[in-house]
């Protein structure tokens, strides 16, 4: 169990925390398994890693948030 201090009222603590954001997809990327969210036709946002080698996960370029390109992806899972 975890007690959390804060001012903030519990309605705008937990609020959208049971809520799925948005739909989601596998693509392929230069060998790595990623699931993104789209954000437009060309472009997603990385939200998390699936299957890749341990050293990805340093590489800046991978971690969730960033920005990868859609268009000419040819590896959707």
């Amino acid at each position: 169990m975890t007690t959390m201090y804060t001012v903030m009222p519990p309605e705008q603590l937990w609020s959208g925390m049971w809520t799925e954001a948005g739909d989601t997809k596998e693509i392929r990327m230069n060998g790595l398994l990623m699931q993104v969210r789209p954000v437009n036709d060309t472009e997603a946002v990385i939200v998390r890693l699936l299957d890749c080698p341990l050293e990805a996960y340093l590489d800046p370029a991978n971690q969730p948030g960033s920005t990868v390109p859609l268009s000419g992806n040819a590896g959707l899972a």
